[in-house]
């Protein structure tokens, strides 16, 4: 089965970057400024889709409409900004080793994460792997976000690839089950920081980023 794939969609945060935590204090920075605080349980679903699905969800659990979203953007920009200062990008563990010998062995590799795309360029650039991927695909620019299809089916269709010849590496489950909507294989990543996802959707699941080098290599 993965003998016959040709390209790999990455979501980004969860599986190259430990940075769902670090997401999650950045946005309670926010959030304290507007009023409230978020526990991680309502937060979770926010995982692996965009910043629409989180206003959604946030307007859901405060009961109030949130009327200057682009202030709330920017807020946010900042507030990240600042966690990475304090704690550094997280790479995950195995993920600057082994990208590059995936794209050694020729497979056609790409980012399709919902973060907006300069978050994504300013990720992969301090991984120092931002030269193995071909495309660096964001959900933002789809109509419908994970779990929809759409961010893998628009990243296929974009590098020129069909959905059966793709395999995507997740670690949430809107992620995981907008990849079998897709009609792709998927493999789920149990990480820990991302919380107790259901990974159900996916084909295979493994423990750790470092499994890949088995299974691709």
């Amino acid at each position: 089965m993965i003998s016959e794939k040709k390209a790999i969609l990455f979501d980004m945060d969860g599986v190259l970057v430990d940075s769902e935590p670090q997401h999650y204090r950045a946005w309670n920075l926010v959030f304290r400024e507007m009023g409230f605080e978020m526990p991680w349980e309502p937060y979770k679903p926010c995982i692996g889709s965009t910043f629409p699905n989180l206003v959604r969800i946030v307007e859901e659990y405060t009961g109030k409409k949130i009327n200057d979203l682009e202030a709330m953007r920017r807020s946010n920009k900042e507030k990240l900004k600042q966690v990475e200062a304090e704690e550094g990008v997280a790479a995950v563990e195995g993920v600057k080793e082994l990208i590059p010998r995936f794209q050694e062995k020729g497979w056609r590799m790409a980012v399709a994460s919902s973060s907006p795309k300069e978050q994504i360029a300013s990720t992969v650039k301090a991984l120092g792997i931002e030269d193995c991927f071909e495309l660096l695909f964001t959900g933002e620019s789809v109509p419908n976000p994970k779990p929809a299809p759409d961010t893998f089916l628009r990243c296929a269709e974009a590098m020129g690839v069909r959905p059966e010849e793709c395999i995507v590496i997740e670690d949430s489950y809107n992620g995981s089950l907008a990849a079998r909507r897709a009609g792709m294989y998927c493999i789920g990543i149990q990480n820990p920081g991302s919380g107790d996802q259901d990974l159900s959707n996916a084909d295979m699941v493994i423990k750790e980023f470092k499994e890949l080098e088995g299974l691709l290599l």
